[in-house]
């Protein structure tokens, strides 16, 4: 008799950073852990995000028993409406990260029926044959969680998005206690962070960075620009409270800004100190060292609020001579020249401006070597493996496990697609699942082909050269002469674009003269147009030559 055994697939997050979502099956159940969007880089023009490759799910979407997730970041709960319009689905969350996927959902017309059921730390609740335990986390988020996960063949603890702050927030503390008791009912495997597994020590408390903010609201007499993530309700409200101690005001700039904080305050995990918020437009009846402006931006991206104030085009507010800027939260990695490009603008208005690596006024939401340890620890699985990270995260937190007494051999490093096989004894690599992640374009989910991307990358860097000839289609003399045009092509120097275009009629001309009884004249036209082209022009274009018969 064959033993049954629980398959785990993560479809996101393993060898890179988002997309993060978890598959747990078992027999004709399956589960899924998260369920995120991720952003492009520069090699993917046009694409808004990416949300992962749910085929497997869709071969078995009768199997599909819920979506537990451990909380509210867009890398986690980003692709959940792009599910619910393919199947109605029931989500497992706590309150607030409830609130952000219903917001999502109504932006989602084609959405089918999301079932919520709302979930608190310490609670259980079951989704077909598993047993979770939801545990309160720190994380740059409120209402993380992590969670414990009795299946058939054994406990299994995902720790979610993590970090040990010493100083909890509204009382929620990392729950190590809660690990521990997971250890010592014996876990048979881990699954935990390692974005932070290369960074040595211990991760700073957000107090501390609340006491850095004082410091620095008490020196100023200018207006204070903090730019931040909107998510981080926080920090947010430590900077609203410091505000209020200081008897300053405070201006919200941004879409999301003002979504989050409304969202938070309305679930009552947000303190608003009375007549603390002011709207943009009162801003200049107080004295400038009485302003701080919290705004969306810190990571440049497109029209968000810090951008359109760096480049002088937002309504609300434009920078004087002194302001101080202030960018809370790290540059992630891809994002660098954008906000290095943001930085350079606001200093040209005049402002100073404060970052992490010149002032402590950010600290990462997930823990360092030293809360990974902890973590081991207090587990004792016997089987582990890294997750949320790239390969070199996960590499490292490997490592940093075996120093927790967890066997090399018990330790499995896996990417996207690797399904894990365990039958409570062993814990196996199976088969590895193919998957295209799937870009959105303007809303839409467009099917997953490199050659696209490609191409566009390389109209992007070269441009491209269009020729049209239309010829007899019984004698096969031209109609005319070629038509030859050029879209986005760099030239050389000295080279004079007029010249060249007028050259490659002439060259198109006595190329057809010369292989009018070609079948694939319009081919051959190309190839001696690119290489043609490839000599007056700074990189080699794409060349599209159509004859036509009249």
């Amino acid at each position: 008799m064959v033993k049954k055994k629980l398959r785990m697939l993560p479809l996101g997050g393993l060898g890179e950073i988002g997309l993060n979502c978890l598959i747990l099956e078992w027999e004709d159940s399956i589960v899924l852990l998260d369920c995120g969007i991720q952003f492009p880089d520069a090699s993917h023009p046009g694409v808004e995000l990416f949300v992962p490759d749910l085929s497997y799910v869709m071969d078995r979407i009768e199997h599909l028993k819920g979506v537990v997730v451990t909380h509210g970041h867009d890398d986690h709960i980003g692709a959940i409406p792009y599910l619910a319009r393919r199947a109605t689905l029931d989500v497992y969350c706590t309150k607030f990260p409830r609130g952000l996927i219903t917001h999502k959902l109504a932006e989602h017309e084609h959405a089918k029926k999301v079932n919520f059921i709302e979930i608190e730390p310490g609670k259980s609740f079951k989704v077909g044959p598993f047993d979770f335990t939801p545990v309160a986390v720190q994380h740059s988020i409120i209402e993380a969680l992590a969670f414990g996960i009795k299946t058939p063949v054994g406990l299994i603890v995902h720790s979610g998005d993590f970090k040990h702050d010493p100083t909890p927030f509204e009382g929620q503390t990392i729950g190590l206690e809660a690990f521990e008791e997971f250890g010592k009912a014996g876990v048979h495997l881990l699954f935990a962070d390692s974005t932070n597994a290369e960074k040595a020590g211990h991760t700073v408390s957000e107090e501390d960075i609340a006491k850095s903010f004082s410091h620095l609201f008490k020196e100023q007499n200018t207006r204070i620009i903090i730019a931040l993530f909107a998510s981080n309700i926080r920090r947010i409200g430590n900077l609203l409270k410091l505000a209020h101690e200081q008897g300053k005001k405070v201006v919200l700039l941004g879409r999301s800004m003002h979504s989050y904080t409304r969202l938070a305050h309305e679930q009552s995990s947000l303190n608003i100190p009375e007549d603390t918020l002011i709207l943009p437009e009162n801003a200049d009846k107080y004295p400038d060292d009485k302003v701080i402006i919290l705004a969306t931006g810190s990571q440049a991206e497109p029209q968000s609020a810090l951008l359109r104030v760096a480049h002088g085009t937002h309504r609300d507010l434009q920078l004087r001579p002194g302001d101080r800027v202030m960018l809370s939260s790290r540059f992630i990695p891809g994002n660098e020249r954008a906000i290095s490009g943001m930085i350079s603008q606001l200093a040209r208005q005049g402002a100073d401006i404060l970052y992490e690596s010149i002032h402590q006024i950010h600290v990462s939401g997930h823990g360092f070597q030293e809360e990974l340890r902890l973590l081991h620890k207090a587990c004792k699985p016997k089987f582990f493996v890294p997750v949320h990270g790239e390969y070199r995260h996960m590499a490292k937190h490997a490592d940093l496990a075996t120093e927790s007494d967890i066997a090399r051999e018990n330790i499995f490093v896996i990417e996207d697609g690797q399904v894990l096989e365990t039958d409570g004894k062993i814990l196996d690599r199976a088969e590895k699942v193919e998957l295209k992640k799937v870009p959105i374009v303007q809303g839409w989910v467009m099917e997953q082909r490199p050659i696209v991307f490609t191409q566009r990358s390389g109209m992007a860097k070269a441009g491209i050269v269009y020729s049209v000839l239309m010829r007899d289609a019984e004698t096969e003399d031209l109609i005319g002469r070629p038509v030859v045009n050029s879209y986005g092509v760099l030239f050389k120097e000295g080279e004079e674009e007029d010249r060249v275009k007028l050259e490659a009629v002439d060259l198109v001309e006595s190329i057809y003269e010369d292989e009018r009884r070609e079948s694939d004249v319009a081919e051959r036209i190309r190839l001696q147009l690119r290489r043609y082209y490839r000599d007056h022009a700074c990189y080699k274009p794409i060349v599209i030559t159509q004859v036509f018969d009249v």
